[in-house]
């Protein structure tokens, strides 16, 4: 079976590094705090001293870290970065939701490396990447992706691809801000319910029928108090609309009102202290 290299060990890489595993994948972890890696490698991962190490001897390379620069130092970092370490015919990937010019810039580097890369960034959640049921939403070419759907079935449940490569991530920006809106319209509706008088257990669970979808059930379980885990942080998911806002400047300008006011929601409510909190925690502080 292919081995397999995870960099970045948060919500989503450690869950997907522990089901590669039980899947019967060789598997190298790397995280920049290595205590995450401690209970996987007690499982039978092996612990990379650098991401370098990771991809050495790997057939198929995932990072999933936080942002561009924490992306960007574990792949160009000339003595320990994935790029100083990959295999001759590896493939490389990026399951990180990163902004659209670091992603092609990311892509360059590694075809002027030989070696063929994938953005494929993650939906699903923490519930999604525990249950192995993500879905993969992919850019790149598909002729590479399909020598690793077979891997990718031991985390993922469907693998969507997009077109060339960033097309997954810029569909990954798109769709992180049309839940976040689908949020805060929750939160709009429910402020509004309790202001007119109605039972707000009875509108959150109509809202849950109608219109129903799976934002909105989170948003109504996690309604007021929150999800007992955290599954995507608020700076996070600030992080992201940022992201977005800048791939529609660098598309021409495109007008994102909804996209805007969005943004200064989630800066609230980091600003607030609340950055790593769920990010359903946006309606709280209007409760």
């Amino acid at each position: 079976m292919p081995n397999v290299a995870v960099i970045g060990l948060g919500i989503m890489g450690h869950a997907m590094a522990d089901h590669f595993r039980a899947g019967g994948h060789d598997v190298a972890v790397w995280n920049r705090s290595p205590a995450k890696a401690d209970d996987l490698v007690a499982a039978g991962a092996r612990r990379a001293a650098t991401p370098a190490d990771a991809a050495s001897g790997a057939d198929l390379v995932i990072e999933v870290t936080a942002d561009d620069a924490s992306s960007r130092s574990v792949w160009l970092d000339a003595g320990t970065g994935v790029l100083a370490g990959a295999s001759p015919g590896a493939v490389l990937a990026t399951s990180a939701t990163l902004s659209v010019g670091w992603v092609a810039e990311l892509a360059g580097r590694c075809a002027d490396a030989g070696l063929p890369f994938l953005d494929m960034p993650l939906t699903g959640g923490r519930v999604g990447a525990e249950s192995g049921q993500l879905v993969m939403l992919v850019g790149g070419d598909r002729a590479v992706l399909a020598t690793i759907e077979p891997t990718l079935e031991a985390v993922a449940k469907d693998v969507r691809h997009f077109g060339a490569v960033g097309a997954g991530t810029r569909f990954k920006l798109i769709l992180n801000s049309m839940q976040a809106l689908h949020l805060a319209g929750y939160g709009e509706a429910m402020r509004l319910a309790r202001a007119t008088g109605l039972d707000e257990r009875a509108v959150g669970e109509a809202l849950v029928e109608r219109p129903g979808g799976v934002m909105t059930r989170m948003a109504f379980d996690a309604y007021p108090d929150g999800p007992e885990r955290v599954s995507f942080s608020v700076e996070w998911a600030f992080k992201d609309l940022n992201y977005a806002a800048d791939m529609a400047e660098e598309a021409g300008g495109v007008d994102t009102p909804f996209l805007d006011d969005l943004r200064t929601v989630f800066r609230r409510t980091v600003d607030a202290g609340r950055a790593t909190a769920d990010w359903t925690a946006i309606n709280d502080l209007a409760l």
